[in-house]
């Protein structure tokens, strides 16, 4: 679900859920003259589409196990750095388009892994046995100052350049990303989402909501959402939920 909140007066937010190759991705895009709208909408529609002619072109009687998820977390990569080019691209080419940038948040689901990605300061939780872990870590000014301990939990909460992020797709020519592999577990739930919730909602209430609605994907959406909107919903806010279930569907439908 997303939400342009309440201050903002468009949503740069964008997010695509493809069940049938097992990506979901979240990105909150930045730039001025609805440029922030165009970056995310290419990051998401770009990299997703991609991912899917390679998983059309790798067949499903390919790798296995392991192997499998080494060549999906490959081919996501790939996937992201032409999206990240041709962001880069048209923003030095259009004046319009001058500076434009997005976040990134990628989960795939491959055999028994979770693939993750991340650039920017969007973020990745995962609930698990009922404990809410962040899984990435903020691409930001603000994060590295409280990194290094040059800033504390309190000054960090309300410093005024929390929106001021180090990495991004479609800035510079070679991004840099971060990845990471998880083994799959049955009952995990993943939690992908932009600063509009994770600024506004602290962890241990994002924690309760999805406690209090495990099994109801729709409403803890939901509900994480009216959370920010009660904060004041100061941004755009979006969210995805991924829950793991059992492994007994063909691979690409986890």
């Amino acid at each position: 679900m997303t939400h342009v909140g309440c201050l903002r007066p468009n949503n740069e937010d964008a997010f695509r859920i493809d069940l049938d190759s097992g990506l979901f991705l979240v990105a909150d895009g930045m730039g001025g003259h609805l440029s922030g709208e165009v970056a995310s909408s290419m990051a998401v529609e770009l990299i997703s589409r991609d991912y899917r002619r390679w998983l059309e072109r790798q067949g499903k009687e390919g790798e296995s196990g392991e192997r499998l998820v080494t060549a999906c977390r490959d081919a996501l990569l790939e996937s992201i750095r032409r999206a990240n080019e041709a962001i880069f691209v048209l923003s030095q080419g259009d004046p319009r388009h001058r500076g434009m940038g997005t976040t990134l948040v990628a989960l795939a689901a491959a055999d028994d892994g979770i693939v993750q990605f991340h650039v920017g300061d969007s973020r990745i939780y995962r609930l698990r046995d009922g404990q809410l872990f962040q899984l990435t870590e903020d691409h930001s000014w603000v994060a590295e100052q409280l990194r290094t301990g040059l800033l504390t939990e309190e000054e960090a909460r309300l410093s005024k350049a929390k929106n001021v992020i180090t990495r991004a797709l479609g800035v510079v020519w070679d991004v840099e990303l971060d990845v990471a592999t998880y083994p799959r577990k049955e009952g995990d739930l993943y939690l992908l989402c932009t600063d509009g919730l994770s600024d506004a909602v602290p962890k241990e209430i994002i924690e309760d909501v999805l406690r209090t609605h495990i099994g109801d994907l729709e409403n803890a959406a939901k509900a994480l959402i009216d959370q920010a909107l009660y904060s004041g919903g100061p941004d755009n806010v979006t969210v995805v939920l991924v829950g793991i279930g059992a492994k007994d569907v063909p691979w690409g439908r986890q």
